[in-house]
């Protein structure tokens, strides 16, 4: 009994549901009636209270119609024709150059990739570039600052040098040279030096020896001469040993207090020089000079009495001051001079009395010939 009660407890709503949908259809249909009789009484309504027409009066009325109605000029439809189709003409070709414009872009489209490509090779090389110029800004600004931080060169006083006067070097001189340098000037009296190396060298001399070799002619063939017995043998030469020499003489120590007397080894030379280095107070400087009483002014008096004696100045770069007040002593006193700039501080000659043993040199022969030039003959100045 109790599942049945349960069961018709469900189908009330449904029920009710049911009889509010016909009341609402009803009522629809009730308002929809209503209307159409109100709309029917309207247009009766309307219909009744319009005035009675005639049919003279319903012509003339739609003859005023066609009066008002405006009329069309024949030639003026005909350009408006003429204007539309040009309008559609002109249309046409403007779809037409979309249309090509439209294959272009798509063309253009197809390169982008390129295009993007070159963009970024020159963002890479603007980048490239705007560094170098950067650093070369910045090197700019470092060398203007160093610029002005740099002092301003002033020049050192005038010199007055006179003019040279080129004379003859007079037959059989004997030149007295002397060294300018490191602003001293200094005595060379090489001459006796090289009697000295001469003197030792010939002391010495089977100690020296390196080898014996014959001496050759101008054509190339040994120069013969007779022996004790009477019999013809080449005629030999010794070659002496460098590094023997060189030994040699830095034992010996020759020289005096103002001049250091050494040999110069030279390995690619037959010949071999002796150099003469003063010693670092050795000489006088500019003040000495000046001085009457100076060693200098007595070897300077003392030339003037011998014959043919010339004064030849050795001039260091950085001693020409020095050279320029030594150079009025013998001017003065009418003694011959002549000068030169040397190379070095210190004076070197070669030793032509005697070969010594050497490395030729490996350079190629040419076929281009020696061309022998003479060197500038020593004038007075």
């Amino acid at each position: 009994m109790a599942k049945r009660r349960h069961g018709h407890d469900e189908e009330l709503p449904f029920v009710a549901l049911m009889d509010t949908m016909t009341n609402v259809v009803g009522v629809l249909i009730i308002v929809l009636v209503m209307i159409g009789v109100s709309l029917a009484n309207s247009v009766s309504k309307i219909l009744s209270e319009l005035p009675p027409v005639t049919a003279e009066q319903l012509q003339k009325l739609m003859k005023e119609v066609v009066e008002n109605t405006p009329k069309l000029d024949p030639v003026k439809v005909d350009e408006d024709m003429k204007k539309l189709e040009e309008n559609i003409k002109k249309d046409t070709e403007t779809l037409t150059t979309m249309d090509l414009t439209a294959e272009k872009q798509n063309v253009k489209l197809m390169d982008l990739e390129a295009l993007q490509k070159q963009i970024d090779e020159r963002k890479v090389e603007r980048t490239t570039k705007k560094t170098d110029v950067e650093k070369q800004l910045a090197e700019l600004d470092r060398l203007k600052a160093q610029l002005d931080t740099t002092p301003v060169y002033t020049p050192p006083a005038s010199t007055i040098v006179k003019l040279p006067n080129p004379r003859p070097m007079p037959e059989k001189a004997v030149i007295q040279r002397f060294l300018v340098a490191n602003g001293r000037i200094n005595y060379l009296n090489d001459e006796e030096y090289l009697k000295l190396v001469i003197k030792q060298i010939e002391t010495n001399l089977k100690t020296l020896i390196n080898k014996e070799v014959p001496i050759k002619s101008a054509a190339g063939l040994p120069v013969m001469v007779k022996d004790r017995f009477g019999k013809m043998v080449p005629q030999m030469k010794s070659i002496l040993d460098q590094k023997k020499l060189v030994e040699l003489f830095n034992k010996l120590r020759l020289g005096s207090r103002e001049l250091k007397l050494e040999l110069i080894a030279t390995p690619a030379s037959p010949r071999i020089p002796y150099r003469l280095t003063p010693n670092p107070d050795a000489g006088e400087d500019l003040a000495q000079v000046n001085n009457p009483a100076s060693v200098f002014q007595r070897l300077m008096r003392k030339f003037k009495t011998e014959p043919n004696t010339v004064v030849w100045f050795h001039v260091y770069k950085d001693s020409m001051e020095l050279f320029l007040t030594a150079r009025d002593v013998p001017d003065a006193l009418g003694v011959p001079v002549a000068w030169d700039l040397y190379g070095n501080p210190y004076y070197s000659k070669t030793i032509s009395q005697f070969e010594v043993d050497f490395t030729p040199s490996t350079a190629p022969a040419t076929a281009t010939p020696t061309v022998a030039i003479k060197p500038p003959v020593a004038t007075l100045d």
